[in-house]
């Protein structure tokens, strides 16, 4: 009988540790916290009032993605078939070198966007969320070599796009 019991026990340990922790209040930290009655949202094709070309593409992809994947709503491409619709303009983009080489060729760079971005309930007009002057400012090392510089333009713009979504989302979920 002994075996028995000293043969369940590592099984059984695994089940009864998630019984406990369903009990304990544990949730997803995605949880919606701006307005959890929405359901379906459309992301609008942002704006792009810089001189950087494209980048109002790879940002919205950027902010589906996001929202897909940190959201619980279901995205939809028809803005009259969602709850709500998300919708931005980047008008200014800058990229200042912070740290320099030997050959005065900057090395990392700070990025800072700013950005209107405003979510709203499509059913009654409210504004669930706004800001004119949203800020992102990162930091993002590139390549030195001056040949390869421009073939770093894209991925680059990739990496600040996903980090901006992030944020975006994150704040509006957190219902900041």
């Amino acid at each position: 009988m002994k075996r028995i019991r000293a043969a369940l026990l590592p099984s059984l340990l695994p089940g009864l540790l998630l019984v406990s922790l369903a009990g304990c209040g544990y949730r997803v930290a995605s949880k919606n916290r701006l307005a959890p009655q929405l359901r379906t949202l459309a992301v609008i094709p942002l704006e792009n009032e810089t001189t950087t070309f494209q980048v109002e593409q790879i940002f919205t992809r950027s902010l589906i993605h996001s929202f897909v994947e940190r959201s619980s709503y279901r995205l939809v491409h028809d803005p009259s078939q969602a709850d709500a619709v998300f919708s931005g303009v980047i008008y200014s983009s800058t990229a200042n070198p912070v740290i320099f080489r030997q050959r005065a060729f900057g090395s990392t760079f700070l990025v800072t966007l700013q950005a209107r971005v405003k979510l709203q309930d499509r059913r009654d007009g409210r504004v669930l969320y706004q800001n004119d002057q949203y800020l992102f400012r990162e930091q993002y090392v590139i390549n030195v070599d001056v040949r390869n510089f421009f073939s770093e333009l894209s991925p680059a713009l990739e990496r600040v796009a996903r980090d901006f979504s992030s944020s975006v989302v994150t704040t509006l979920m957190e219902g900041f």
